[in-house]
C-alpha cells in the first residue's frame, strides 16, 4: 500500500514540476531580458516572488527583496508596495511574524497614500495571515472581513479571503461558519481554475469532518484536497494535509499510513523552511511517539518542537509583534478620526455653500421686489437691514475658522480681531443701510407714484 501511495505521490510530483516550471521559467527568461534596473524589473520580481511563495519561502524572499530596492531606487510606489506585500508573505512562512508585520504595514501605508484598493485587499489578507499562524483568529477575522468588504466594494471578489475565514472560523470550533466559507469559497475557486484554494478549500472540510469524528469523510476530503495543492504548489497547506491524514489514520488504527503520512508532512515542512508546519508535524510525532512508549522518537520530536516553539514564539519576538500591532492601532485611530474631520468638513462647506446661495437669492429677489409697486415702503426697509444682516453674519461664520487657526482658539486673540474687524465692517454696514432705507425706498416710492399717475390718466382719458 505504501509503495502504490509513494508512486501516485512521485508521479503527481513530475506532473506539478511540469506545468509549474513552465511558469517560472517564462518569468525567468524575461527577467534575463531586462539590463537595467527599472520598474518594469521590479513588477516582474514581485511576481516571481508570488510565483515561488507557496513552495519556496526563502527563494520568494529572495526575489521580493530585490524588487524592493530596485522600485526603492526608482522612485516606484507600485513596486515598493507589491515587493514588501510578497516580503511580508515570505516572512510568514518562515515564522518571522514581527517582519512579516513591519513589512505589511508599511505596505498597507503606501496602498493607502496612492489609492490602491487591490493592495490594500492583499495587505489586510496577508496580515490576517499573520494573526492566523498566532492563533488570534478573532484578530485575524478582524482583518479579513475588512479585505472581504473592500473587496465587495470594488466588486472582485476573492475565494482566498473566503477559504482564509472560513480557516479562522474552523479554529475557533465554529464548525458550520468554517464549512460555509470553505464551501463558498470552493464553489467561486472552481469557476476560475484557482487550485491552491480548491484544494485549501477541500483540506479545511477534511479538518472539519476529522473533529467532528467522520474518520472516514476526513480521508475522502483530504484525498480530495491533494491533486489540487500538488497542481498549485500549495506545499504548506500540502504539509497540513498530510498532517490531518496522519491523524486520521491513527485515530483509525491504521499505524503505517499514520507514519507514512507524518513523515511526509514533517518532510515538506522541514525541507521548505515552513515553520507553522514544522511545528504541527512534530507535534503529532510527539503525541505519537507518547502514546506508543518510544522514548527516543518522542525525546528527538519534541525537542524539535521546542526549538521551534521558542523561535516563532520568544518573548522578544512577541513584544515587537505586540508593539506593532498597538502602533498600528493607533495609526488606524488616527486615520478614522481624520476621516471623520474631513466629512465634518465636507459638511460644514456645504451648508456654507447652501447659506451661500440663500443669501445670493434673496438679494436678487429683494432687488426685484424693491422695483415693484406690490412692495410696501415698510417691507423694503425691514428686509433690507434683515438682508444686510444675514451678509454680515455670514461673513462672521465664514472667517470663524480661519481665526480659530490662526489665534489657536485664544479667546483674546479672537475677540480683538473680531473688533478690528467689527470697526471696518460697521460704518460699512451704516452706510449700507442708508442706502437701503433711502435710496431705494425713495426709488420704490418714485415707480409707484408714477404708476399711480398713469392709472389716473388712463381713468381720467
Amino acid at each position: 500500500m505504501k509503495k502504490i501511495l509513494a508512486l501516485f505521490s512521485f508521479a503527481m510530483i513530475i506532473n506539478m514540476t511540469n506545468a509549474q516550471s513552465a511558469h517560472k521559467d517564462s518569468l525567468k527568461t524575461q527577467l534575463s531580458t531586462y539590463s537595467g534596473n527599472d520598474t518594469s524589473k521590479a513588477l516582474l520580481l514581485a511576481e516571481l516572488s508570488k510565483s515561488y511563495g507557496q513552495s519556496f519561502a526563502d527563494s520568494s524572499l529572495i526575489f521580493a527583496m530585490e524588487g524592493y530596492i530596485i522600485s526603492k531606487k526608482n522612485h516606484f510606489p507600485k513596486g515598493e508596495q507589491e515587493n514588501l506585500n510578497r516580503m511580508g508573505t515570505a516572512y510568514t512562512h518562515l515564522g518571522d511574524y514581527s517582519q512579516a508585520l513591519k513589512d505589511l504595514l508599511q505596505s498597507l501605508k503606501i496602498n493607502e497614500k496612492i489609492k490602491n484598493g487591490q493592495g490594500e485587499i492583499a495587505n489586510f489578507n496577508n496580515i490576517g495571515g499573520i494573526y492566523t499562524e498566532q492563533g488570534d483568529y478573532q484578530k485575524s477575522l478582524e482583518y479579513l472581513y475588512k479585505a472581504k468588504y473592500l473587496s465587495e466594494i470594488l466588486n472582485t471578489p476573492s475565494p482566498i479571503i473566503l477559504v482564509n475565514i472560513g480557516e479562522n472560523y474552523y479554529y475557533l470550533k465554529r464548525y458550520d461558519s468554517a464549512k460555509i466559507f470553505a464551501q463558498l469559497a470552493n464553489n467561486m475557486a472552481m469557476n476560475i481554475d484557482l487550485y491552491r484554494v480548491v484544494g485549501n478549500s477541500y483540506k479545511i472540510m477534511g479538518d472539519i469532518s476529522f473533529e467532528t469524528n467522520q474518520n472516514n469523510l476526513a480521508l475522502e476530503y483530504y484525498r480530495l484536497a491533494i491533486p489540487y495543492l500538488f497542481k498549485s504548489t500549495n506545499f504548506i497547506v500540502l504539509s497540513s494535509c498530510y498532517n490531518g491524514m496522519a491523524k486520521a489514520f491513527e485515530n483509525s488504527e491504521n499505524i503505517d499510513s499514520a507514519l507514512y503520512y507524518g513523515r511526509q508532512a514533517y518532510a515538506i515542512a522541514k525541507n521548505k523552511g515552513f515553520a507553522k508546519q514544522l511545528l504541527d508535524a512534530s507535534s503529532f510525532f510527539s503525541s505519537f511517539y507518547r502514546r506508543h512508549r518510544n522514548s527516543d522518537s518522542l525525546i528527538f520530536y519534541m525537542d524539535v518542537a521546542k526549538v521551534v516553539t521558542d523561535s516563532l514564539f520568544s518573548k522578544q519576538k512577541l513584544n515587537e509583534l505586540h508593539s506593532l500591532a498597538f502602533d498600528e492601532k493607533i495609526r488606524q485611530q488616527e486615520l478614522q478620526i481624520e476621516d471623520e474631520k474631513l466629512k465634518e468638513d465636507r459638511r460644514y462647506n456645504l451648508q456654507l455653500a447652501a447659506i451661500l446661495i440663500v443669501l445670493i437669492t434673496f438679494i436678487i429677489l429683494f432687488f426685484i421686489l424693491s422695483r415693484t409697486i406690490i412692495v410696501k415702503t415698510k417691507f423694503i426697509e425691514f428686509f433690507g437691514v434683515l438682508g444686510l444682516l444675514a451678509v454680515f453674519e455670514f461673513i462672521n461664520l465664514f472667517i470663524h475658522p480661519y481665526l480659530v487657526g490662526i489665534t489657536n482658539d485664544s479667546p483674546i486673540l479672537m475677540l480683538g480681531i473680531l473688533i478690528v474687524i467689527g470697526g471696518i465692517l460697521v460704518p460699512f454696514h451704516h452706510k449700507l443701510e442708508k442706502w437701503i432705507t433711502q435710496v431705494i425706498v425713495e426709488k420704490n416710492k418714485r415707480i409707484r407714484l408714477n404708476a399711480a399717475r398713469k392709472t389716473i390718466a388712463k381713468l381720467e382719458g
